[in-house]
């Protein structure tokens, strides 16, 4: 993994669009417990706190550094230091739980090897929770297309050029919708380039996760796809470009 040099940068990225991260919080009835998977700095938990005194609250994070701060954060959660997500643990807790799956996914699939994704899916849909949220970046399969012309242009005519070259030494040539979008959605991340423009943002499509849904288990019970809006003034603004591709997606699973 990909060591994070500005903690505080990192941090800071995170508490954006904090209400949007919690979009499920009107959406389930009867939850007592949140276990958030990749809590990072415990902002989400924090928030959740303030929210829902009542919730009892669980941090998991494999980056000791990040649930230090997530401890002074939110005092009111307990943490635990792990890489996947502790099935037998979350089995023996109370059955009102919900497992939140914030900007996580596509971590997973960039510092795991194929057996370890594989026993992340496997432990998610497992884990009895009774709701399960995910909201990451991805993109649907109708974005793997050629690229606007116009679109290029306003890319490579605004962008860094040190640090496009570096993007589409490791990823491809933004004449790929998918990589334009790529590029377009950790250009802002200077202060953690490093780490960032090696994460792969877009591992799998919507259509692949919605295909993994086990619909014995599981029901939908919200889903959108859609686009930040931040994001969506910030990259008009930067290089004119209007997006119209759907960038991320917001799920929530209740057990059946």
């Amino acid at each position: 993994m990909v060591v994070i040099n500005d903690y505080n940068a990192y941090s800071s990225g995170m508490k954006k669009s904090i209400k949007d991260k919690l979009f499920f919080e009107g959406l389930v009835e009867h939850v007592d417990t949140i276990i958030d998977f990749g809590c990072a700095d415990g902002q989400v938990l924090k928030q959740l706190h303030e929210d829902f005194p009542e919730w009892k609250l669980f941090g998991i994070d494999a980056d000791q550094t990040m649930l230090n701060l997530a401890k002074h954060n939110c005092n009111n959660a307990e943490y635990i230091c792990a890489k996947g997500i502790p099935v037998d643990k979350i089995k023996n807790s109370l059955s009102n739980v919900l497992l939140n799956l914030s900007s996580v996914v596509h971590e997973v699939y960039s510092y795991s090897g194929l057996d370890e994704i594989s026993r992340f899916w496997e432990n998610v849909f497992a884990c009895g929770c009774k709701y399960i949220a995910i909201r990451d970046l991805m993109l649907s399969i109708e974005s793997d297309r050629a690229s606007n012309i116009n679109d290029m242009i306003g890319v490579l005519t605004n962008s860094q050029s040190d640090v496009l070259r570096e993007f589409t030494s490791l990823w491809g040539s933004i004449k790929s919708q998918k990589n334009l979008l790529h590029y377009l959605m950790k250009y802002r991340y200077k202060e953690n380039w490093n780490r960032e423009v090696r994460e792969n943002y877009f591992p799998i499509t919507v259509e692949q996760l919605l295909s993994m849904i086990p619909t014995d288990k599981y029901r939908i019970v919200y889903f959108s796809h859609y686009i930040l809006p931040f994001n969506r003034n910030k990259i008009l603004e930067d290089f004119g470009i209007e997006l119209k591709d759907n960038t991320h997606v917001k799920i929530l699973l209740e057990r059946k």
